[in-house]
């Protein structure tokens, strides 16, 4: 009979096959440009010598001066437009040399992307370039210049990537056929992972785990608490800014009332944070668990450490409300 192919095996022939079409597509893409290019380049050369000649809104302009504030209205014009079609909508902005310049806006970032009706290499042009109240320049003109004039240099390029995939073709090919010295290895790691995964979502999925979170969640709706509520004890820089210290304090209060020691707390944290910088509104509440709220008790610690240890006192037998709390705040 024969012997059924491994995980391992399956993994690295998946492996392969991907790159394998991955560096195919690659050849493809770069036989296409190059084909296109090579129609477009005698054109290109036979006005590589011309005057300056840039057609915009369908008005030829000769001079850089008058094409640089019409390329910049026709870029603010395509920078509207694109708003609402991101990269997946090129809009022509140019003309030049006979190849047509083309701008898609950008979603993530505040930039156009300008590409040629030929293949050649795109240019990012962020948007203050040209939003601006001076952007009238014609430095942008020069850019776009650039870009035609490269497009020949671009066909060298295009030829070095060809080359480069097809060596990489070649050597796919040749791991293709050496055997995988690791494969066993693989596989009973693999099968072990898989077996440590099934018995935790087993015992997950168990009639103790369920009696134990329903038990959670009992205490925690007994306390009036809700998941992340001890981050308002020790808010983190991005909850302050967004909550402010006032809904912190009421939520810390609130929710804090678990011990003696974390009552404390809570009454210092309810005061306000203003009120205990002032030394106001805090009576009853030591001085220590005052300077633990607004970590200046020790440099080394954030605000809001253990209540125990702000207060330099421990239990010597734990609690089972100290269990319960422990587990909670680990929710």
């Amino acid at each position: 009979m024969r012997t059924p192919p491994s995980s391992a095996t399956t993994v690295s022939d998946t492996f392969l096959a991907s790159s394998t079409a991955s560096v195919a597509r690659e050849v493809t893409a770069c036989e296409e440009q190059m084909v296109e290019l090579d129609r477009a380049l005698p054109a290109l050369a036979a006005n590589s010598g011309a005057p300056f000649a840039m057609r915009v809104g369908g008005k030829t302009y000769r001079e850089r001066a008058e094409a640089a504030p019409v390329l910049v209205d026709s870029l603010r014009h395509a920078y509207a437009e694109g708003k609402r079609y991101g990269n997946t909508k090129e809009f022509p902005i140019a003309e030049l040399r006979g190849v047509q310049v083309r701008a898609s806006r950008m979603l993530s970032g505040d930039e156009m992307i300008v590409t040629l009706s030929v293949p050649g290499r795109s240019r990012s042009i962020q948007a203050e370039d040209f939003t601006g109240v001076d952007t009238a320049s014609v430095g942008l003109v020069r850019r776009v210049e650039n870009m035609v004039a490269d497009t020949p240099h671009y066909r060298d390029e295009l030829h070095r990537r060809h080359e480069h995939a097809l060596t990489r073709i070649a050597e796919l090919a040749a791991v293709a056929d050496e055997p995988f010295e690791h494969t066993d290895t693989v596989r009973d790691k693999r099968h072990r992972l898989d077996t440590l995964t099934a018995a935790l979502q087993t015992s997950a999925d168990s009639p103790e785990a369920k009696a134990k979170e329903t038990e959670h969640q009992q205490r925690m709706e007994a306390q009036g608490r809700k998941p992340g509520w001890s981050l308002a004890l020790n808010p983190t820089p991005a909850l302050r800014a967004e909550f402010g210290d006032a809904e912190l304090a009421r939520r810390a209060g609130h929710g804090g009332g678990g011990s003696d020691t974390w009552g404390l707390v809570g009454a210092g944290v309810g005061a306000g944070r203003g009120d205990l910088e002032a030394g106001q509104g805090s009576s009853g509440v030591p001085r220590a668990v005052r300077l633990a709220y607004l970590g200046q008790g020790n440099p080394n610690t954030a605000p809001i450490g253990r209540a125990e240890d702000v207060l330099g006192r421990r239990r010597t037998r734990p609690q089972p409300e100290d269990r319960h709390r422990d587990e909670d705040r680990g929710r």
